[in-house]
């Protein structure tokens, strides 16, 4: 009897194991969605479209890399992008300077969106950090007290990490010197403690256009097309409107970057 109860159990552990989820697939790995300069005051077209293609694949997390609205501190534009994101999606913002710009845009943004400027938090293995390139005095570089706290925040221990903030590390020639590269020194030490914290993948937005690096194992990632008027037109160097949505597969995050007429305009992955 107790061998028939002994084998009854190790039945029902095998059942258990056969239809638990893949570890690297589920809800513990939700897909997301990524956008940037959207600049809703101004327009709101691409930022709808964005909507409607992740509301569609079930996609209720976002991110989005600055630029939400066009005027800093403007209560209507961002009671307008709320009311256009809807309650029933999760929004993390990495915000921009026409987000924020001084003392008094900082606390709107605090009040209305609820949130801090910089933070981080975790699904699984993977930990998503928002930094802030635009807080008073500190603009266009993570130093003070948000660097320190990135250090301390770099050295927790998780697989993986996935950085999203607004002025990108490594402009193209079409940012030179209006992104982090105004303080090169600030942003190479910034660089060197990705590389170090196990950093895989950063978002920015600012310059707007779509364009994609990498460095030292890092890709950089620059997703400013949507809707702001772009920098280019020239679509070889990104010179398009576009938002990017992320799956989670058997191998990792597969990231598609879509056209506002939903054309698949570039594939990369993060690999387990």
């Amino acid at each position: 009897m107790g061998r028939l109860r002994h084998i009854g159990i190790l039945a029902l552990l095998l059942l258990c194991i056969i239809i638990a989820p893949h570890p690297g697939v589920g809800a513990d790995y939700p897909p997301f969605g990524v956008i940037g300069d959207t600049k809703i005051g101004v327009t709101e077209a691409v930022y709808k479209r964005f909507l409607e293609r992740t509301g569609k694949e079930g996609i209720d997390l976002i991110f989005i890399v600055g630029d939400v609205i066009d005027h800093p501190g403007a209560a209507k534009e961002w009671t307008r992008f709320l009311e256009l994101t809807g309650a029933q999606r999760t929004f993390h913002i990495a915000p921009g300077n026409h987000d924020i710009n001084n003392a008094k845009s900082l606390k709107v943004y605090e009040k209305i969106i609820r949130k801090l400027p910089y933070y981080a938090f975790a699904l699984n293995d993977i930990q998503f950090i928002i930094l802030c390139t635009e807080l008073p005095g500190e603009t266009s570089r993570v130093t003070g007290k948000q660097l320190e706290w990135l250090k301390k925040t770099l050295e927790e221990p998780f697989r993986y990490r996935i950085v999203f903030l607004h002025k990108p590390l490594f402009p193209t020639a079409f940012g030179e010197h209006y992104d982090l590269d105004r303080h090169p020194e600030d942003r190479d030490m910034l660089h060197d403690l990705f590389v170090k914290g196990n950093v895989k993948l950063v978002f920015s937005g600012h310059e707007h256009l779509y364009n994609r690096s990498e460095r030292d194992g890092i890709a950089y990632v620059i997703t400013g097309g949507g809707g702001a008027r772009l920098l280019t037109f020239d679509e070889e160097h990104g010179g398009f409107f576009h938002y990017i949505v992320a799956k989670r597969g058997e191998e990792g995050y597969i990231f598609n970057v879509y056209d506002i007429n939903e054309t698949l305009r570039d594939t990369f992955y993060l690999k387990q």
